[in-house]
């Protein structure tokens, strides 16, 4: 099941993927199964939490025991499913832009004269100050869609179609200044 647009030019369908409900499916369906399984939803924040605790304990064992943050853990970091989840969600993403008719991160920013690797430097930036917000809210976005929601919790029934809100509003604001060729 994919998704089709057609090119304004040509009026010829393209193919642009799989569809999103059905990926949204499978998300469901990969959630209901950590739930099962370890008795907890899929979130991320948690494991690059534990992977930074775990590089920190390697690195600089002494400077983590007089580290607030770290000692007020309730278990100690560990490398566990949910690793493998963050280690799989970054593999699966590089396999489908190779995959996905040749797009890959080096031709994303298509403005004239852009660098090609500003935009995934700007992603990684962006993406580290996002999981910097997230552990300071003891939680993250994916975790308050997917997990909160499906417990009921209302704060995220509340930040889930916020964010979403906010995402659109700004995707419509940065597609209009790419096409004008200004700035976001």
């Amino acid at each position: 099941m994919s998704t089709h647009r057609h090119d304004s030019g040509s009026g010829a369908a393209i193919d642009r993927g799989p569809s999103p409900y059905l990926i949204g499916a499978a998300i469901g369906l990969l959630n209901i199964c950590a739930f099962a399984a370890f008795r907890k939803g899929i979130g991320v924040s948690g494991a690059y939490e534990s992977t930074a605790a775990l590089a920190a304990r390697r690195l600089a064992p002494d400077a983590v025991h007089v580290n607030d943050y770290v000692k007020a853990r309730k278990d100690p970091p560990k490398f566990n499913w949910e690793s493998w989840l963050v280690l799989g969600t970054i593999l699966g993403g590089m396999a489908a832009a190779r995959t996905l008719d040749g797009n890959d991160a080096s031709r994303v920013d298509d403005r004239p004269g852009a660098e090609p690797k500003r935009l995934p430097l700007a992603s990684a930036a962006g993406g580290a100050m996002l999981m910097f917000g997230a552990r300071m809210a003891d939680g993250c976005t994916s975790g308050h869609a997917l997990s909160g929601t499906a417990q009921g919790a209302g704060s995220s029934w509340l930040f889930t179609p916020l964010m979403f809100g906010v995402g659109s509003l700004l995707a419509r604001r940065a597609r209009g200044a790419r096409r004008r060729g200004g700035e976001v």
